[in-house]
This record gives C-alpha cells, sequence and structure tokens, in this order.
C-alpha cells in the first residue's frame, strides 16, 4: 500500500535550538543531509533577535514566533534520489518561491524546512 504525503507547519519560537536539534547526528540517527540557503550562523541568531525585538515593539499579548518549520513526507516517487540533490533542489526551490531563506534537513523520508518569518529584519 503507497504512504500518503504529508505537509506539517508549526511555529518555533526557538529557531536556533530547532536548527542545531534537525541537524545534529547525534540527536538525529537517520540524518541523510542539511542544505542551508543562508548558511552564516550569526544570520539565524540575529534573524531571531530581531524577530524578538519586533514582536515586543508591536505590545502584541502572547509568544513572539521566530520562524515556521514545515515537515514535509516524501512521496515514494522521490525515494530514488540522491539526498543531497534532493535536500538542495527543495531548498533552493522553496527560497525562490517564498523569497525567504531556509535551513533543510532530510531525515528518513521527511525534510524539514525552517524558514524566517520576517524578512525585513534582516
Amino acid at each position: 500500500m503507497p504512504r500518503h504525503s504529508f505537509i506539517q507547519m508549526t511555529k518555533l519560537h526557538n529557531v536556533m535550538g530547532r536548527i542545531d536539534y534537525i541537524t545534529s547526528t547525534v540527536k538525529q540517527e537517520n540524518l541523510y543531509a542539511i542544505y542551508a540557503t543562508q548558511p552564516l550562523r550569526s544570520f539565524w541568531k540575529d534573524l531571531a533577535k530581531c524577530n524578538r525585538e519586533e514582536f515586543a515593539k508591536s505590545g502584541t499579548i502572547g509568544k513572539y514566533i521566530e520562524a515556521r518549520e514545515l515537515i514535509i513526507a516524501l512521496p515514494e516517487g522521490l525515494y530514488h534520489y540522491e539526498h543531497d540533490y534532493l535536500i538542495k533542489h527543495f531548498a533552493t526551490d522553496f527560497k525562490k518561491k517564498y523569497g525567504v531563506d531556509c535551513y533543510a534537513a532530510l531525515h528518513l523520508s521527511l525534510i524539514h524546512i525552517s524558514e524566517p518569518t520576517r524578512l525585513r529584519c534582516i
């Protein structure tokens, strides 16, 4: 029976912690590939700081969102592609389509994509 694909979106309150977790070979036993359209860690730290500051300035009640994570279950037809090619293709297409940088990790048959919520902070 074929497996169905899905996409799950999660709001991230600690984007650097999540990037560290999804890209850690110690914490992820089935980590196949990692790709970032913006590989500088300082970019992600600065973006998270900016989002926290913008949230505080807005006076909004609640918890700030530094980024969003998409978890994508790959259709079976994509399993045969080379891992590095697949993750780079997903990440660069994501950036091209939505205009935001992202950090992506391929685990088993799932792709995790973390992307910033605000690009104007950069």
